[in-house]
C-alpha cells in the first residue's frame, strides 16, 4: 500500500477533519486505497520512509515540503484556490510574491490540480496566457446526496451564511460584513423579510466579535444569529431548513459552502468572485459588491421572487453533475494513480 503524506499549514491538525474540503480529500485518497498521513509540519516531509506521494494544499509554505520530498525522490501533488493570484482581489505585492510561489510549486511538483476555470485563467496570465503542461483541473467535491434538496421540506424564511470567523481579514473576505448590509436592507424595504432570520454559522473568534459589534450597531440583534460551530449533520439540516444563502466573498478559491447551499435547495446570493463563477454558475442572484448595495437592492429583490421550484432543481442537477465525490475520486485515480 502506497503513502501519501497530506500536509497543509494548519493551525491544528483537527481542522483537516472539520474542514470538508480537506476531508473529503483525505477519505478519497483512503478510498483509492493509499495510507493517508495528514501533517502541519516540513519537518516530517525529512521522514523519507514514511511516504511515497506527498499531496500538498495551498501554494505557498508547501513549497519547502514539496523540494525535500522531491530531493527524496518522491511524487508531489499541490492542490488548493489560489486567491492572491487574482489580480482583482490581490494587492500588487502578494499578487508578485503569490507568482514567484506558483512557479516554484509548479516546477518541484510532478502535478498541479488546480479547482476552478478562474484559478486556471489567472495561472494563465503568469505564463503568458498558456495553461502550464503539469497543471489539471478538478472542482473540489462534497456528498451532494446528503444535501439534496427536497420540495416536500417547508423552508423557514430565513437567511444563512457558513465562514470561518476566526480573524477579521477572513470575515471582509467572505463578505459578511456586505452580507449583514445586504440583509438590513431587505428586511426593512420588504414585507415578506420582516420575520426573516440570518443565521451565521462557523468558528468564532476576534472576526465574529468584530461582526457582532456591526450587528449591534445596527440594532439587529433579534434577527441575526451567530450559531457557532455545528457538525456536519446540523450544517446540513440548516441549509436545508433555510430559504436564502448569502456568499458575497471578495475572492473565493472555489466555495464549496455555496455549492451545498445551491444542492439544498437555497437562492444562493453571490458576489460571483473567483470560483464562485463554478460553484454557482449562472444559479445564483448576483450582487455587486464593488458597487452600492442601495442601487442595487430592487433589482436583487425582483431576481430572488423570480426562483421558482423549476429553477431550485435545475440548481442541483448543476451541482451533482459537477462537485459529487465520484467525479473528484474518478479525477485523483487518473491524475495520480
Amino acid at each position: 500500500m502506497k503513502k501519501i503524506l497530506f500536509y497543509s499549514s494548519v493551525s491544528d491538525v483537527s481542522l483537516f477533519q472539520t474542514q470538508k474540503f480537506y476531508k473529503i480529500d483525505v477519505d478519497i485518497l483512503t478510498d483509492l486505497g493509499y495510507q493517508v498521513t495528514t501533517s502541519n509540519k516540513i519537518s516530517d516531509f525529512l521522514k523519507c520512509s514514511r511516504y511515497d506521494i506527498a499531496y500538498i494544499y495551498f501554494y505557498r509554505y508547501g513549497l519547502f515540503g514539496a523540494i525535500l520530498a522531491k530531493l527524496f525522490g518522491k511524487k508531489v501533488y499541490f492542490t488548493g484556490g489560489i486567491d492572491a493570484l487574482d489580480k482583482t482581489y490581490a494587492s500588487k505585492k502578494r499578487y508578485f510574491m503569490q507568482s514567484v510561489f506558483f512557479k516554484l510549486c509548479l516546477f518541484f511538483s510532478t502535478q498541479c490540480i488546480l479547482v476552478s476555470h478562474t484559478d486556471q485563467d489567472n495561472v494563465k496570465k503568469i505564463y503568458g496566457g498558456r495553461l502550464p503542461r503539469k497543471t489539471v483541473l478538478s472542482f473540489h467535491a462534497f456528498d451532494v446526496q446528503a444535501y439534496q434538496y427536497n420540495d416536500s421540506v417547508r423552508k423557514n424564511n430565513d437567511f444563512i451564511s457558513i465562514a470561518w470567523m476566526g480573524t477579521i481579514p477572513n470575515v471582509l473576505r467572505k463578505g459578511l460584513d456586505k452580507a449583514v448590509d445586504l440583509f438590513e436592507l431587505l428586511k426593512k424595504k420588504y414585507p415578506a423579510y420582516k420575520d426573516s432570520r440570518f443565521l451565521i454559522v462557523g468558528t468564532q473568534g476576534v472576526g465574529s466579535e468584530f461582526l457582532k459589534e456591526k450587528v449591534a450597531s445596527q440594532n439587529l440583534n433579534d434577527s441575526v444569529i451567530f450559531t457557532g460551530e455545528v457538525d456536519e449533520h446540523e450544517k446540513i439540516e440548516l441549509l436545508k431548513n433555510s430559504r436564502y444563502y448569502f456568499q458575497l466573498s471578495l475572492y473565493e478559491g472555489f466555495g464549496v459552502a455555496a455549492a451545498e447551499a445551491l444542492a439544498a435547495g437555497n437562492v444562493v446570493l453571490t458576489s460571483g468572485k473567483g470560483g464562485l463563477k463554478d460553484s454557482v454558475g449562472p444559479h445564483g442572484v448576483d450582487v455587486d459588491v464593488d458597487a452600492d448595495l442601495q442601487e442595487q437592492i430592487d433589482r436583487i429583490h425582483d431576481e430572488i421572487c423570480q426562483v421558482d421550484e423549476q429553477a431550485l432543481r435545475k440548481a442541483y442537477e448543476y451541482v451533482n453533475e459537477r462537485f459529487s465525490y465520484p467525479i473528484r475520486k474518478k479525477d485523483f485515480s487518473r491524475i495520480i494513480s
